[in-house]
């Protein structure tokens, strides 16, 4: 297959200090913030995106990580939808006809905004196959949570409770379909509880529409589309351990500094391989996400399908096989991209 792209944004307008890393950080996020987030707005075409890194993955695929000019508040707002979906899609457009890319990744927010990439790949210019990379990103998030539970805990999620942030989202929806029948209480919490009503009735699980619901929780899981941190250190059980899907981040620095009990985990990171090398913001060397990742892995395979809206519970059969043939399985752990060892001592 031909080349492949993955498409990314600014998660915070502090992330222009790893695209650009000559202007001090200081510069950006407080003597420029304001004309700088003016200036995105103002961006169209060509200059709405760029693209950040280019490597290789072996001699006949080439990668390219697009970088939009947007933050992720920006990406979400509700006035700028349209302009948002533009950006997105002249970003697509330029790494199928320019890059010649045979699979697009759609990384972070921009799945979320253009309805799990539903909206993309029904435009008629759009030739290329379409992944949201979310059924990686799925996979590695239950290998890594069922991992905790044992090493953490030394238990089995069957002995434990666990609170999903974010359930009605994507990898919410499919993380609860999975996790539902391996937990011994999981407390499911979207912002619309109506959403969540098929769950209800099942005698292991509580639907909620309340983050401090948290606090009953062995493992809280984030798997939102919201761009800002939602938990706070009085949500969360002494020895709790949070697993950090969200992209960008759900859990602040603050907890972490504050409540030295627990235990915050980078989720759905894989490994890449020795051999293939890119920027990736501040994500320590040869890890990336789960949805680029899988990006990576549907070109080598010459997959042509788009990979959109909810997530296929049998195609992550498929993509584990993958990521096994490929080298992309779980990373180590890390927090806030520092390797972390997991220990019982810890609790």
């Amino acid at each position: 297959m031909e080349n492949f792209a993955f498409i990314v944004h600014l998660r915070a307008i502090e992330d222009i200090a790893y695209t650009i890393p000559f202007i001090p950080k200081w510069i950006i996020t407080k003597l420029l913030r304001r004309p700088i987030l003016w200036l995105m707005w103002k961006l169209y075409g060509r200059l709405g995106f760029m693209v950040r890194s280019s490597f290789k993955v072996n001699n006949n695929i080439k990668g390219h990580i697009v970088l939009i000019w947007l933050t992720g508040h920006q990406m979400i707002a509700p006035n700028h939808n349209g302009s948002v979906r533009k950006r997105i899609l002249e970003a697509i457009l330029f790494a199928q006809n320019r890059l010649n890319c045979g699979v697009v990744g759609l990384g972070a927010l921009t799945a979320s905004v253009t309805s799990g990439g539903r909206w993309v790949a029904e435009h008629p210019e759009i030739t290329c196959a379409i992944t949201h990379g979310d059924h990686h990103a799925t996979g590695l998030a239950i290998e890594g949570i069922e991992k905790l539970a044992k090493e953490k805990f030394g238990s089995t999620l069957s002995n434990l409770t666990l609170n999903l942030i974010g359930a009605t989202g994507i990898i919410g929806d499919a993380l609860s379909r999975a996790l539902t029948p391996l937990t011994g209480k999981l407390i499911l919490t979207g912002r619309k509880k109506s959403k969540l009503a098929k769950y209800s009735n099942l005698p292991n699980v509580e639907i909620s529409d309340d983050i401090t619901d948290a606090i009953t929780a062995d493992i809280v899981v984030t798997a939102t589309s919201w761009p800002d941190a939602l938990i706070k250190p009085e949500h969360l059980k002494k020895g709790a351990i949070v697993y950090e899907v969200s992209q960008p981040r759900n859990v602040s620095p603050q907890v972490a500094e504050k409540r030295k009990d627990i235990l915050i985990v980078d989720g759905s990171y894989a490994r890449v391989p020795e051999n293939i090398n890119f920027w990736w913001m501040s994500l320590p060397h040869h890890h990336t996400f789960g949805c680029m990742a899988e990006t990576i892995m549907q070109c080598l395979e010459g997959d042509p399908n788009h990979h959109v809206g909810s997530i296929d519970l049998s195609f992550l059969e498929e993509v584990k096989r993958r990521a096994q043939k490929y080298g992309f399985t779980h990373a180590d752990f890390t927090s806030f991209n520092t390797p972390i060892l997991i220990s019982r001592e810890n609790v």
